[in-house]
């Protein structure tokens, strides 16, 4: 059997740095197996086209098999985020890892990847989280590692740090960092560019195979699901966070509720919700958890769901259902064979979907009925 790389990503949307990255994955006759977030990403919120859409054109970008990250491992902080797509990744057989990366410097990624795993790292975090009050998580991640003699390019390098640590945990042997390509609009700047202009101004800038899809795509404007955030903090919040008192979830959820109450309209409340310790992504992450429902922490995805596939990756998930690994659904009948893990997982993953769907307008269970695209 021809080895496999796995990718994993977000395709939100789909860009020609992506393209290069996909292209340079493949480079050597490996297949190409995308392990990509669903209708939610890291940054708590909804993709901007639907899954099936960004996975058909990930297969047209050079992507052989695009499988998905569920939730709420999509929508997690990057240590989440890593250990689902690693514990997918090797789940369905990949010895290796492709990711994008500031540096590209795997010997500084590999020691990142045993500072962050060690008791010091831990200690360290533990300490400067009493007293911090200068930035997010990841700003702490980078104070703490710099410490340690380590220093990050920026957020790529962060979570290929945590790819390492976590692949290498998940039997994954090999990692291939790929310099980030200059000269392309990132996907942040490229969504700024759909809010400001549409699809006419967004279209040119993308990579051009993938645009098809794209054209045909359920669309999902982060305008409605502001809106939907703001009325749960406003009208369900002051129900819900007396149900599970402590911790420091329910510590956001207060805060959030009560900047609502102050907020005429989800602008504003978008505006105001950030602070200097927590992120916008990390509020809109829990705000979205407590709409929808989220896993234990800690826990690894007990299934993936097939998004599409180009001939070579139809011939790998063939060869992967011969020798097991990690369940894949196809069809609604396929949650039958999960175990109770499994399922429970994808009960809550089936919600996040269904908030996908009230936002674009379809009704309860239309992704339920959407087929891989197979090319």
């Amino acid at each position: 059997m021809r080895n496999a790389t796995a990718v994993i990503c977000e395709f939100n949307p789909i860009h020609r740095g992506h393209r290069h990255l996909l292209k340079l994955a493949g480079a050597g006759g490996e297949r190409v197996l995308c392990v990509m977030s669903g209708h939610f990403t890291q940054r708590g919120i909804p993709a901007l086209f639907d899954k099936y859409a960004r996975a058909e054109a990930a297969v047209r970008c050079g992507a052989d098999l695009v499988v998905e990250l569920p939730w709420p491992w999509c929508s997690s902080g990057a240590e989440d985020f890593a250990r689902g797509g690693c514990a997918v990744a090797a789940g369905m057989g990949a010895d290796s890892l492709t990711f994008g990366s500031e540096t590209a410097d795997v010997e500084m990624l590999t020691r990142g990847a045993d500072v962050r795993g060690s008791s010091d790292y831990a200690e360290r975090i533990r300490a400067a989280e009493r007293t911090f009050r200068d930035g997010g998580g990841g700003v702490l991640f980078e104070r703490v590692m710099g410490e340690l003699g380590v220093v990050p390019g920026g957020g790529n390098d962060r979570l290929g740090i945590e790819y390492i640590r976590f692949g290498r945990a998940a039997g994954i042997g090999s990692f291939r960092p790929v310099r980030r390509a200059e000269g392309f609009p990132s996907a942040a700047e490229l969504r700024r560019i759909f809010r400001q202009g549409g699809m006419e101004a967004l279209l040119p800038l993308l990579a051009e195979e993938g645009v098809p899809p794209l054209t045909r795509a359920v669309l999902c404007r982060e305008e409605e699901y502001e809106r939907m955030l703001f009325a749960h903090a406003r009208l369900s919040l002051p129900l819900l966070i007396d149900t599970d008192p402590g911790g420091e979830g329910n510590e956001l959820l207060r805060y959030a509720a009560r900047v609502a109450e102050d907020c005429p309209d989800a602008g504003a409340f978008m505006e105001r919700l950030p602070t200097k310790k927590y992120t916008a992504s990390r509020l809109r992450r829990e705000l979205l958890r407590s709409a929808v429902g989220a896993g234990e922490s800690g826990e690894a995805p007990r299934f993936t769901v097939l998004l599409a596939a180009g001939e070579r990756g139809r011939e790998w998930l063939s060869e992967r259902r011969r020798e097991g690994g990690i369940p894949v659904i196809v069809k609604p009948a396929d949650t039958s064979s999960l175990d109770e893990t499994g399922a429970r997982q994808y009960a809550v993953h089936r919600r996040a979907d269904e908030v996908y769907a009230f936002l674009t307008g379809r009704e309860a269970g239309f992704w339920m009925k959407q087929s891989p695209r197979m090319l």
